[in-house]
């Protein structure tokens, strides 16, 4: 949420709450109540449009983390099964990926998403052959959940290019809801309230202080007003 918008939706809460505090003239006001209505269902939605961006895909967030740190220790494991086998072996093929897989863990751990999931592959299907020979090491179903964690991890990719899909339906529709306060604030109640302005003082500097929008950066307060043609 951006700083103008936290802002103008405290401003209406504010706004809410002054006309919550003077509910007779509010009633005595034809259209008012019904205005105020709308106004409250909008800051509803903008909470519910806030709460939307913050999840911004927290829970498949989470699930891709742990689904790539299971994949990243089982494909070090796997690895170091093949490296250990080479050594206790004399056959050269198996000599071979000794060499190949002697790198160092952390190599693994900073590989990019699509690079990782791409080695874990060339790991099974290295250790594949071999995959009853690798006691005790590592275990024939060890190697075949290698291929599992791979194809969940995957998975969990194009998951989270929809979540941030959703984040930007999400930011558009918040962007929506203020601006649908701000027209029914400027266009709607400012005009049922001015009439009171010499009625019931006290009711209308009390709706005008609640206006006055506050720069959350700057702690600098304005006045919500639209500039006149």
């Amino acid at each position: 949420m951006q700083k103008i918008q936290e802002s103008k939706i405290k401003m209406s809460r504010a706004v809410s709450g002054i006309l919550n505090g003077y509910a007779e003239l509010v009633n005595r006001t034809p259209g008012l109540t019904v205005a105020h209505g709308m106004l409250d269902d909008l800051i509803g939605e903008t909470e519910q449009h806030n709460q939307d961006q913050l999840n911004n895909g927290k829970e498949l967030t989470t699930g891709k983390k742990e689904a790539r740190n299971l994949l990243t220790s089982g494909t070090i494991s796997i690895r170091s099964a093949l490296a250990a086998l080479g050594t206790s072996s004399d056959d050269p093929q198996l000599k071979l990926l000794k060499v190949k897989y002697q790198a160092a863990d952390s190599e693994v751990k900073r590989m990019r998403d699509m690079q990782l999931f791409t080695y874990a592959y060339t790991v099974y299907n290295d250790a594949l052959p071999y995959a009853t020979q690798m006691e005790p090491f590592a275990t024939a179903d060890d190697v075949a959940q290698l291929k599992v964690l791979a194809d969940n991890f995957n998975s969990s990719l194009p998951q989270k290019r929809t979540q941030q899909s959703k984040s930007k339906l999400s930011t558009q529709n918040l962007e929506d809801a203020v601006a649908q306060i701000d027209l029914l604030l400027n266009d709607t109640i400012d005009v049922l309230v001015k009439p009171w302005e010499n009625k019931e003082p006290n009711f209308y500097k009390a709706y005008q202080n609640a206006r006055m929008l506050v720069d959350a950066a700057s702690r600098k307060t304005k006045t919500d007003e639209t500039p006149q043609p």
